[in-house]
């Protein structure tokens, strides 16, 4: 059986990892690198049970481990993330053990409904595809080891306040499906985790993968279980944004504001400038809501939007206000507020600006 090159770093582990009621030793050999023998014999089928292995000494240590080869789309409408992932697991079951495969590990077909294996549910999986025949790996010391790669569509709820300068900690949770802690607690297989170098994500930095373990309640169900999360941060590459609707924006808001410097003889040009200037905006405004879920705040993006819909109708109402002083003694008052116009407009701009993307 062929197994995907694995990445070793650095992680921090919950307290439970290291937990005095988790024998070290058995932790060191669930993390022990994995050597393949194909002279290596499988167990005898009487050796197979579905029983929980060594259920009278306490609770099953069970290693997990992630490998994401690669991110392929991440969705923000849908908020879900297509992943192609290595799962691994592994356990010690005794009863496997054969003294003559030393610490290298036989490749065994999967006895269907008579080998102990831990169940495993992930937190909002919404679909997922699995490659290959299922196999497994034991090695003389009884260490059972199961891989499977998966194409998962995985959702998290996210939180736009950010955007487009928003950062994530996408987590992807996977429960034990029935056992409590008492009967089972998982420990992250550090050397085991990590992601590809190169990744199919496109408008995303990615960060190294994080793998914690923890025991916590859930809900609908009684008592408590052990956790296990994997935890990926991405930070969304904001110069898209900048580039395709935040310079085309600041040019329909400074066309906008040619209105102060269009004579005052010109007033319905005034008028056409500034329902231009207010139409375009609406259209990106459109083209941004797009790109997001239906939710219920206000982005970084919709605060500098909003505010740039309010300095383009405010140059629209001046016009108005000229074409209704224009025959009248107050006409005096049109030029009066182009001068003021002229140099308050850009400051208002820049004000916007600042209080979308640092307030």
């Amino acid at each position: 059986m062929r197994f995907v090159p694995l990445l070793v770093f650095a992680i921090a582990t919950s307290p439970m990892a290291a937990a005095a009621d988790v024998p070290a030793d058995l932790v060191a050999q669930l993390r022990r690198e994995i050597v393949t023998n194909a002279a290596a014999k499988c167990p005898d089928s009487a050796a197979y049970s579905l029983a929980r292995p060594d259920a009278t000494a306490g609770p099953t240590v069970v290693g997990l481990g992630m490998y994401f080869q690669d991110l392929v789309a991440l969705s923000d409408v849908d908020q879900t993330l297509d992943v192609d992932v290595y799962v691994v697991a592994r356990w010690r079951d005794a009863r496997l053990a054969d003294a003559a495969r030393g610490l290298a590990s036989a490749d065994c077909p999967l006895p269907a409904g008579s080998l102990w294996m831990p169940l495993f549910e992930p937190e909002r999986l919404r679909s997922r595809q699995t490659f290959y025949p299922d196999r497994f790996l034991v090695n003389g010391e009884g260490i059972v080891t199961l891989v499977r790669r998966m194409w998962a569509k995985m959702s998290y709820p996210l939180d736009f306040h950010d955007f487009p300068f928003d950062r994530h900690h996408w987590t992807m949770t996977v429960w034990p499906v029935e056992s409590h802690a008492d009967e089972l607690i998982v420990v992250p297989l550090d050397r085991m985790s990590g992601r590809s170098e190169r990744l199919s994500l496109q408008g995303w930095r990615v960060g190294m993968l994080r793998v914690e373990s923890s025991t916590a309640s859930r809900e609908q169900r009684s008592g408590t279980f052990a956790r296990f999360d994997a935890i990926l941060e991405v930070a969304r590459d904001w110069s898209y944004y900048a580039w395709k609707l935040g310079l085309p924006l600041m040019l329909i808001v400074l066309m906008a504001y040619g209105v102060y410097y269009i004579p005052q003889t010109a007033v319905p040009q005034q008028i056409g400038l500034g329902t231009t200037s207010m139409l375009t905006l609406i259209a990106y405004m459109l083209t941004l809501n797009s790109t997001l879920p239906r939710i219920s705040y206000l982005t970084r993006a919709d605060r500098f939007f909003v505010g740039s819909a309010v300095l383009v109708f405010a140059g629209l109402m001046k016009a108005v206000i000229s074409l209704a002083l224009a025959q009248t003694p107050r006409a005096a008052l049109i030029e009066r507020a182009d001068r003021w116009g002229r140099w308050l407009y850009p400051v208002a701009i820049f004000a916007n600006f600042l209080a979308a993307v640092f307030a």
